[in-house]
């Protein structure tokens, strides 16, 4: 088969674009973007397209936190033959020029949440190492990424209200990664084996004049089996991190794993340490209501049928939901602070039993 992109030079196998290097049916192609309003750190906009060409799957979410509460939109189309385009029901991604300006639009839907949003790249994006892990016999992770830092501007509507978004104050972060990781469980599928890592976090942020990437996995005492983190802009060129060490601090009885702040330390090649400050604010947008994990039977990856729309609103001073929505990490805005520089980003993060450090937070 082939489609629109198979017309120019960028083909990296000996298939046309509608068919990929692997067979593996959890080879995906996905964007992450998460946009927070610095003002007073309350409302996080959390949004994502993933591409699964073995699974004949288009599927895209947005989640927002806004005023308490959580709306989550989760859409999913066939991915034949519209393979060019990301577009699912009413959200769309159009790159109007790589790197610097994307605009991501969510026309009316039932979810009451619209937006007209371009994401405004700050720097150059860093690219991660390749990243392979195996489980037994099989190979779990095999992908790239690239992380960004930016600014958005636009507008924003939610129950008839109407936010502006301004590059002065809405800051975001974006990931591209391309490759296998795991799908979702299906019935008849071999059980899945306990992760190595018990503790995860994912945390680019920005400063005034660079930013800087974080992602990490560590096992039970506290060991990385997977670290990456890198710096971007001219400010920051050419420099390279040796090691990171962090002391976190957790939120004493909180339903689900909550940061409260701490430090990070970043050791780069020749000895110059980065201490950063790191405080979490109060927005935080929970990756379950994107289908990270799953949610009421809508797992990410699996084929929905030609076109799906599903959406829900979560309150959440409800303490006992927030252990379940909880459950697979969240996008929280936190404000940062480094060598006389402040600024914002986000952190991911998961604490599973067993882990050392904070393994206390679990309940």
């Amino acid at each position: 088969m082939l489609t629109a992109p198979d017309e120019h030079f960028n083909h990296q196998v000996a298939f046309p674009h509608a068919l990929v290097g692997s067979s593996d049916p959890s080879w995906r192609e996905r964007y992450w973007v998460s946009m927070q309003d610095t003002r007073d750190g309350s409302t996080v906009l959390t949004l994502g397209f993933g591409q699964y060409p073995n699974q004949d799957v288009q599927e895209a979410f947005v989640s927002l936190t806004h005023r308490g509460h959580q709306r989550n939109l989760r859409l999913s189309r066939r991915l034949t033959p519209r393979r060019d385009v990301m577009r699912v029901g009413p959200l769309s991604c159009d790159i109007v020029e790589p790197y610097r300006r994307l605009r991501f639009a969510l026309a009316d839907n039932p979810s009451e949440m619209s937006f007209d949003i371009d994401w405004l790249g700050r720097f150059d994006p860093f690219l991660e190492e390749r990243h392979f892990e195996t489980a037994g016999p099989r190979v779990t992770h095999d992908l790239v990424r690239y992380v960004q830092v930016g600014r958005a501007e636009g507008e924003l509507r939610v129950d008839g209200e109407r936010i502006t978004l301004s590059p002065d104050d809405w800051w975001g972060e974006r990931d591209h990664s391309w490759g296998v990781r795991p799908l979702p469980r299906s019935e008849g599928a071999p059980p899945t084996e306990r992760p190595d890592w018990r503790f995860l976090l994912f945390m680019p942020v920005q400063f005034e004049d660079f930013g800087m990437h974080l992602y990490l996995f560590e096992d039970a005492d506290g060991t990385p089996t997977h670290l990456s983190c890198g710096l971007m802009g001219e400010s920051v060129s050419g420099a390279r991190v040796l090691r990171v060490s962090h002391d976190l601090e957790f939120e004493h009885g909180a339903p689900t794993p909550t940061l409260v702040g701490g430090s990070i330390d970043v050791t780069l090649l020749g000895g110059r340490i980065l201490h950063v400050d790191v405080t979490a604010l109060s927005g935080r947008a929970h990756l379950r209501g994107g289908g990270y994990g799953g949610i009421d039977g809508w797992f990410q990856g699996h084929w929905k049928g030609e076109d799906s729309l599903v959406h829900d609103t979560w309150d959440l001073s409800d303490r006992a939901q927030l252990k379940h929505w909880g459950a697979n990490s969240s996008d929280h805005a936190v404000q940062v602070a480094c060598e006389g520089q402040h600024g914002f980003g986000v952190a991911e993060y998961m604490v599973l039993g067993g882990h050392q450090r904070y393994g206390h937070v679990r309940r």
